[in-house]
């Protein structure tokens, strides 16, 4: 009998990778085939304008580590995802935390409130934000005029331009961040909270020992998929805004690709950076996840 269930296991197997097949074959020609192409291209100085590819080696690479334009947009990239981790996780997560104790209609009303954002398009969003950071017209200058204070030029000056750009991109993803952590909340086992509360556990107690372990895996995600999406959340209103200006004060990893790529038709470059930015987010991303993973399993063992 044993030999016969070890001579079913290979078809088994098989039957399963069939059934495994309509998901792993998109994921094969749409992730993994375009990754080796983008591999294969950052070795070369394919430049859109020329049908062949000459073949480069490193040079890309090296061209890239030599260069301090590049060693500002990876600082710049850097302090995007520390604004995506401030303003799309530990803000909603408070936000969520606040908006749980509000009873009856109330809670609807900053539900609804805070996922609005959520609902425009990001370049309408984006054109919002540039009307009310216009230096002399906006509303927030009229607003300072009044309160007789002066408002820098925030998308033209270096210093607060970055920080604008990220606050609306942080602004407009916040509301989908935010109902992850409002139905985590509500999903906890209210038998766990009452024991805790009747063992004495209040306040910041039974925050950090109860409440935060059992939202163990959801924090992850939301950490997780705040750092993963810094980037992307940030390109539309860069391009809207500021086009990674001034001086490149706003650009990130993101958008150097699509600058090297389609405006200056560096292409084997833009390849090179997108591989370096696959790799760091997944390095990233990879120790991040291997590092709350194990703490999420301590505080629930």
């Amino acid at each position: 009998m044993r030999n016969v269930a070890l001579s079913q296991r290979p078809s088994e197997a098989f039957g399963a990778y069939l059934f495994l097949l309509p998901a792993l074959l998109p994921l094969l020609l749409f992730v993994y085939l375009p990754l080796a192409a983008n591999l294969a291209l950052s070795l070369t100085d394919w430049n859109l304008l020329r049908a062949e590819a000459r073949f480069v080696g490193l040079e890309n690479y090296l061209a890239l580590f030599r260069d301090p334009a590049f060693s500002q947009v990876v600082g710049q990239s850097l302090i995007y995802m520390v604004l995506a981790a401030l303003g799309n996780f530990l803000l909603p997560l408070g936000l969520a935390f606040l908006t749980q104790g509000v009873r009856g209609r109330w809670q609807e009303f900053y539900q609804s409130l805070l996922f609005l954002p959520t609902v425009a398009a990001v370049s309408v969003a984006s054109l919002v934000w540039l009307y009310l950071y216009l230096p002399a017209a906006g509303p927030l200058a009229k607003l300072f005029a009044a309160l007789g204070l002066g408002l820098p030029p925030l998308l033209a000056d270096p210093r607060t331009a970055l920080p604008a750009v990220a606050l609306v991109a942080n602004w407009k993803f916040l509301g989908f961040h935010y109902l992850i952590a409002l139905a985590a909340l509500k999903g906890l086992p209210r038998e766990v909270l009452e024991a805790a509360r009747v063992d004495g556990a209040q306040g910041l107690p039974l925050l950090r020992w109860v409440v935060l372990p059992l939202l163990g895996p959801v924090l992850l995600f939301l950490f997780l998929s705040a750092l993963a999406s810094a980037l992307e959340y940030a390109f539309v209103p860069i391009e809207v805004m500021t086009q990674g200006g001034p001086f490149g004060r706003t650009s990130n990893l993101m958008y150097a690709v699509y600058q090297e790529a389609f405006r200056f038709f560096r292409t084997g470059v833009a390849a090179a950076e997108a591989v370096l930015l696959t790799l760091g987010l997944g390095i990233l991303i990879l120790g991040q996840l291997r590092l709350l993973e194990g703490r999420v399993r301590g505080a629930q063992g």
